[in-house]
């Protein structure tokens, strides 16, 4: 059941790499939850449009710089639920969703063809992989208050969403300074006994600092890294990205 966490590794950035008007370029680590080890790096591309993000695509690498997978998302009418892909060249499969104004298709299998999918009625409360970002931004003021939010998010391997919720924690120490601690984990008891919670750490001003839990990427096995992605955002950003338009 721990593949209910698929796609829960929100890895915006770690440090940045370059930065246009229309465009944002970063990079992110991810090491081993106990070990420390280092488990594969990502580069995002980020492209906006008037003050919105446009598409995303992201470049998962062995930490020699192999590559192990791609991703292309695509933002729509919803920032919370974006279309994407996502390619795995070393297990030679796909995954993502198609989103529509009031259905989702789910799909998942080889690249080659052959993908299982499922077409679904759109959750009022949708999220859909890096459109969690989007969906955290717009309820920071809410998780600063302690609230309790409740949202459905797509597994495309399950082909189906499953209701989750966020419980915020309060603050902790972090890097010399405070933070807020997030815990995300199923909105059933019942799934709680089989998939392990994910916390993550944000700024008091809504920016993802750790992921620590089940991540989107495997080993060349197909088991699921536990990872923990620390994140470093640049200094400064383009005038696009300002007042909280970026992460």
């Amino acid at each position: 059941m721990n593949r209910l966490l698929l796609a829960l590794m929100i890895a915006f950035a770690a440090s940045a790499q370059a930065s246009t008007e229309n465009g944002l370029s970063y990079s992110a680590s991810a090491f081993d939850l106990d070990s420390g080890e280092p488990l594969y790096t990502e580069t995002h591309t980020e492209i906006w449009s008037e003050g919105r993000l446009h598409s995303r695509e992201v470049r998962y690498a062995e930490p020699d710089g192999d590559l192990i997978a791609e991703k292309v998302v695509r933002y729509g009418m919803s920032p919370e639920a974006p279309s994407f892909e996502m390619i795995d060249h070393r297990l030679g499969r796909k995954e993502g969703a198609q989103v529509e104004s009031s259905s989702i298709t789910l799909f998942h299998g080889p690249i080659d063809g052959g993908s299982r999918t499922r077409e679904v009625e759109r959750p009022s409360t949708a999220v859909v992989d890096a459109g969690f970002d989007a969906f955290m931004r717009e309820r920071f003021d809410s998780v600063l208050a302690g609230e309790r939010i409740e949202f459905d998010f797509a597994v495309p391997a399950l082909r189906r969403f499953f209701r989750f919720e966020l419980l915020p924690k309060g603050e902790i120490s972090y890097d010399g300074g405070t933070a807020v601690l997030v815990k995300m984990r199923p909105a059933s008891a019942l799934l709680r006994l089989a998939v392990d919670p994910v916390d993550l750490i944000y700024s008091r001003s809504g920016r993802l600092l750790e992921f620590r839990g089940l991540s989107n990427m495997a080993d060349g096995s197909g088991e699921r890294y536990k990872a923990r992605i620390v994140f470093d955002y640049p200094e400064s950003l383009p005038p696009a990205f300002a007042a909280g338009a970026a992460p």
